[in-house]
């Protein structure tokens, strides 16, 4: 390769690296620029993707398309574009990190898969720490990257063989990527079921926020996700939905009665109506029955639940209105309930990027597992 052609690569590898990373420093880039060359020269791989379990009980090691980070190829024509076929379809994937929040996350996704007989997926992504220094200065190994990749290969392993103990039957695969946690979830839940995160408690300094990867990843997911509090413990609770009446608690509901099904428990539909009015009717309830409010909210809240009892005959369904904030009514729930399940269609100019105040609070502060769903059903 000629010196024109190798910087040519060079500055392609960087530029994947900031798209995949969300935007880097000019120091980090320098960072990044340093290590890349040293990984050529070295003639090491940056990442890998592990499958399938094969006859001998471990993870089969699967090539990665071009990630963040990896060898510039010799060639400077693009490779053709082939079907991802790294992640497998209608899989339970799971964020790790290592942290107790991963941990009870990672249990709960088993169960999950167990339950839908479904293939596990668990993510682990790495990335060199932003910190400064002066320019020159070597503040990490040269092989820090390499670091990085076999603990976290590690992890992977140590938590696939663990669940595999417990479940069997169960098929479990990993993935290794290094870049960002939240692009690394994101393409492996493209054609998942759900995707299950960590919360981890909040401190003085966070105490009304989900962790940022959890927050950005129930924010802008593909698929349903579900958010883990760190030790909660199984439940024989029942399944809570909340019912609002738009296509997004449509979709909720019919994920709460699979659950419920799934489960062998009662589904409890909660309908907070006098929000619903207020926002759209400003100080008309002053003038109007709240009889007559209560009736016409029992009537949306039927109607949303019809045809579902037919589906799921096997399903015990109590229906419930609270005048009340639907926050308020669904965290009572969370004390006895073993899952809830709530829509988000997110707020203002940022709709994409952030949760509805209802989803955010639950998944912050609910004392049992929270589905988040994002997208209506096909």
């Amino acid at each position: 390769m000629t010196s024109s052609e190798n910087y040519r690569a060079n500055r392609e590898a960087i530029s994947d690296v900031a798209a995949r990373s969300g935007g880097v420093s000019p120091h980090d880039r320098a960072v990044e620029r340093y290590l890349i060359a040293a990984q050529i020269r070295a003639g090491h791989p940056i990442a890998t993707t592990t499958g399938p379990t094969g006859p001998t009980g471990r993870a089969a090691t699967v090539p990665e398309d071009a990630k963040a980070g990896d060898p510039p190829s010799a060639s400077t024509e693009p490779a053709p574009r082939l079907p991802d076929q790294r992640f497998p379809r209608d899989a339970i994937v799971v964020g790790l990190d290592g942290s107790a929040g991963a941990d009870a996350a990672a249990g709960w996704a088993a169960d999950e898969a167990a339950r839908r007989l479904a293939p596990l997926l668990l993510v682990h992504a790495y990335h060199l720490p932003t910190v400064g220094a002066y320019p020159g200065y070597d503040f990490v190994p040269t092989d820090y990257l390499d670091q990085l990749r076999a603990a976290g290969a590690r992890l992977l392993a140590d938590t696939a063989d663990h669940l595999r103990v417990v479940h069997p039957s169960m098929t479990v695969m990993t993935s290794l990527h290094h870049g960002s946690a939240v692009v690394a979830l994101r393409e492996a839940s493209e054609h998942a079921q759900l995707t299950v995160v960590g919360n981890a408690p909040p401190s003085r300094f966070t105490g009304v926020l989900l962790g940022s990867v959890a927050l950005a990843v129930t924010s802008s997911n593909p698929v349903p996700v579900a958010v883990i509090p760190s030790g909660s413990a199984p439940a024989r609770g029942p399944i809570v939905v909340g019912v609002d009446g738009s296509p997004l608690s449509e979709a909720a509901v019919g994920f709460a009665f699979d659950e419920a099904a799934l489960r062998g428990v009662d589904l409890i539909a909660v309908h907070a109506w006098n929000d619903v009015y207020l926002d759209n009717q400003g100080l008309q309830p002053l003038l109007v029955d709240p009889r007559t409010l209560e009736d016409q909210e029992r009537a949306l809240l039927s109607e949303r639940l019809a045809g579902w009892a037919e589906k799921y005959p096997d399903v015990v369904v109590h229906r419930e209105l609270r005048h009340q904030r639907p926050t308020t009514a669904l965290l009572e729930h969370s004390r006895t309930a073993q899952l809830v399940v709530v829509g988000s269609r997110g707020r203002g100019g940022f709709s994409g990027m952030l949760l509805g105040s209802t989803s955010h609070a639950l998944a912050s502060h609910a004392h049992c597992p929270v589905i988040v769903i994002r997208r209506p059903s096909a």
